[in-house]
Order: structure tokens, then sequence, then C-alpha cells
């Protein structure tokens, strides 16, 4: 799944390429995003990761994400104050 919110392009040769490839089929250098929304830059095999937790990229899962940052500030609050006492 590629999100809309990403331009591709290839630092190599300056080409932007319109089909979904890891390496540009002009100079065969690996591709770079580009995240629209947020301005995030990296190469294509990062682009996963950075969609993962791009809220412009998959808006879809930003309750998901919200939702296990709060579990996460629970728990370290735990943690502190089971060491306060």
């Amino acid at each position: 799944m590629f999100s809309p919110q990403i331009e591709w392009h290839c630092t190599q040769c300056g080409s932007d390429p319109t089909d979904r490839r890891k390496y540009c089929t002009d100079c065969d250098s690996m591709l770079t995003w580009t995240c629209t929304g947020s301005g995030k830059t990296g190469l294509y095999t990062h682009y996963y990761r950075h969609r993962d937790k791009c809220n412009y990229c998959t808006p879809e899962l930003e309750e998901e994400r919200q939702k296990q940052m709060e579990e996460k500030q629970v728990a370290i609050q735990q943690r502190f104050q089971t060491l306060d006492d």
C-alpha cells in the first residue's frame, strides 16, 4: 500500500518515476520518497517505517496509534508510582 501523500524521486538522475519501483529505471539507484504532508524524506527501504507512523500517510491508523500512546503513558506512570512506593 502506497500513500497518495508520497512523491517518489531519483536523486541521482533527477527523474520522477510514475510507477512504484525500488530502483530507478534510468540509472538503477534507489528511489527516495517525500511525504507531502509531513515534509519528511527518506530512502525507499525506510518508507514502510515512515508510513506506519505517519498520520498523513495512514490517517485510518491514527486512533490506534493514539490508544497505544496512551497505554504507554499509563504504563510509565505506573512504573514511576511503584518506584516511589
